[in-house]
């Protein structure tokens, strides 16, 4: 079999992504099935279906076919490796299966919130796990909602198999919305139809593939043959998700719900799946409150508006976890959007700009960049921006003055690439302005003025202001470069000091702190990174000046909001830093701005 079809045929059955044509993934996700190339419910569900059918055509008692059902069950799981997602699947959905194919719907659900809950409690942090809460929110959504679904499509005289497909296939997404929005920020809109025409052939090689592996242990060649097979369809399977992915409008970005919207979603979701006494119960209660519910949601209505207005006026900061890597975000009070570097990796296929930092901004609601500002063409601050660049509109993208070259060399773009018409090179003294927010070019250095030198000598400096509050993006300049902004007599005080290098010894000279003068350090660097950063010289010399460190490969994504006077921080890692990081007044170490 050709490697990327054994690939393919292998994440199918077992999970995995390694060896994948990335043409085939990203058609898979937005068709919304890239589900299936990880263990889930959906494929403990297809197995045990295929036993119990098998039973049933050989009428055995019931008791046996339930034997036989978990058996098939637990052998999958094994051939999966036992590893967590894939036991999570075998117990929720063998259980789940057990209790269906025993008519017990009622008990069916009693199983999954009884196992949900009992997970729970061994490991409470599940609830944060993206394969937890999929395989927890498609299997309720198929017990809750798809009953629901296919009665009001059958009493609309919709044939039996296309009501099935289209109540599985509807009710398991809307289930599954809020996180594949807060994860993905796609949502699939051919979803219904490839769930429709593609899913049947992914099931049926799923079966197949098994099958062939059995009798190849016994009989090779036929296996051989059954393999051959499965090639085939996979090849007709993946020019359909192909043909699907390329439609217009295939797929909707959209932002992450924030969490009130979250609990209405679910619960407006869920009300016709409640049982008919109960929303008689509740469509009376409503009839005879109806003026109080009707306040309470006015009320409601006026206080989230209310925190939308005020947080509006908030510039935020984010420099996003990008491993050993630079990226950061400024959003304005309006919404725009400005990116400080990318990120990226000098090896491997990971990339990070298409992995992390896109994904971080559509989380953010991010659909179009007013500018890319990158510091230097060094893989791990501009890497990043090819992908960035082909899935996001950009004004511009604002270089240091290494050339073109440099940069597609970087991005890993081709030569005539039209995205690189967008780059341009900024000169020192630059200044930009967008809803209040200055950006000042405080360093650019040339070629000629570096000796046609490369790389972390020809970082550009960028300080942004807004109100009271600055944020000084340095790059990776180094301690000569330090020194030749200060005789320039550049004005390099801040708030917030990106520290140069990732926090390498090379950078952050005591004589540029000291004219800098910033209540706040930001390292951006990898967890346990191979260059030993940020080193030890560095951190003991901030601390001397009383700099409050705030390290990505420790507190992840650092995010800064400030109205241009008070100024909020919050991490990943900690929320709670908020309340013991504030402070009323910005300048009260570091005076007012010029």
């Amino acid at each position: 079999m050709p490697p990327q079809d054994a690939a393919a045929i292998f994440a199918l059955l077992f999970g995995g992504y390694d060896g994948l044509d990335p043409e085939l993934v990203e058609s898979f996700t937005i068709t919304g099935l890239i589900h299936i190339l990880s263990v889930s419910g959906s494929h403990i569900s297809l197995v045990a279906a295929a036993v119990a059918g098998i039973c049933l055509l050989l009428r055995l008692p019931m008791a046996c076919s339930a034997v036989l059902v978990t058996a098939a069950i637990g052998f999958y799981a094994l051939l999966a490796g036992f590893v967590p997602p894939v036991v999570r699947a075998a117990v929720m959905g063998g259980l789940t299966f057990l209790a269906l194919a025993l008519g017990r719907e009622r008990d069916s659900r009693h199983i999954l919130l009884l196992t949900g809950l009992a997970m729970l409690l061994y490991s409470p942090l599940l609830l944060f796990h993206i394969s937890f809460d999929l395989s927890f929110l498609a299997t309720a959504g198929l017990l809750y909602l798809a009953p629901v679904f296919h009665r009001w499509l059958r009493a609309r005289r919709v044939p039996a198999a296309i009501s099935l497909g289209l109540s599985i296939t509807l009710a398991a997404q809307l289930a599954t919305l809020p996180v594949l929005a807060w994860y993905f920020q796609r949502v699939s809109i051919v979803a219904l139809l490839a769930n429709l025409v593609v899913t049947p052939l992914l099931d049926v090689l799923i079966l197949l593939g098994l099958l062939s592996g059995l009798v190849a242990l016994l009989l090779p060649t036929a296996g051989g043959m059954l393999f051959a097979g499965c090639s085939l369809l996979l090849g007709l399977a993946s020019e359909m998700t192909r043909w699907l992915a390329a439609l217009p409008f295939s797929v909707a970005v959209v932002p992450a719900f924030p969490f009130w919207a979250v609990l209405l979603f679910y619960l407006f979701l869920f009300l016709p799946a409640l049982p008919t006494e109960w929303r008689g119960q509740l469509a009376a209660f409503l009839r005879r409150e109806s003026l109080a519910a009707g306040l309470f949601l006015l009320g409601l209505g006026t206080f989230l508006a209310i925190g939308h207005c005020m947080a509006s006026r908030e510039l935020t900061v984010h420099f996003i976890d990008a491993g050993q890597g630079d990226a950061a975000l400024v959003m304005t009070p309006s919404g725009k959007a400005v990116l400080f570097d990318a990120g990226g990796r000098r090896t491997g296929s990971f990339d990070i700009g298409e992995r992390v930092t896109l994904p971080y901004l559509r989380h953010y609601g991010v659909r179009r960049l007013e500018a890319v500002f990158l510091t230097h063409a060094h893989e791990d601050h501009a890497q990043g921006c090819g992908a960035i660049l082909h899935a996001l509109p950009v004004g511009a993208v604002y270089t240091a003055g290494e050339g073109r070259d440099a940069y597609a060399r970087s991005m890993r773009l081709g030569d005539n690439d039209p995205v690189l018409s967008r780059l341009q090179p900024v000169t020192r003294g630059q200044r930009f302005e967008l809803d209040g927010l200055t950006i000042e070019v405080l360093h650019a250095p040339q070629a000629a003025e570096e000796g046609d030198k490369r790389g972390n000598e020809a970082s550009n400096v960028y300080r942004l202001r807004y109100g009271d509050a600055s944020f000084l993006i340095t790059g990776d300049l180094t301690a000569e470069g330090e020194a030749g902004l200060l005789a320039c007599g550049a004005d390099v005080r801040a708030t917030v000091l990106k520290v140069a290098h990732h926090g390498s010894r090379t950078s952050t000279s005591e004589a540029f702190l000291q004219a800098a003068h910033p209540a706040y350090g930001v390292i951006c660097a990898g967890r346990d990174n191979s260059f030993g950063h940020p080193h030890a010289e560095v951190v003991a010399r901030l601390q001397q000046h009383e700099v409050k460190i705030l390290r990505t490969d420790r507190d992840g994504a650092v995010v800064f909001a400030t109205d241009g006077r008070r100024l909020r921080i919050s991490t990943y890692r900690e929320q709670s830093l908020t309340a013991r990081l504030e402070q009323s007044v910005l300048y009260q170490q570091t005076g007012p701005v010029s």
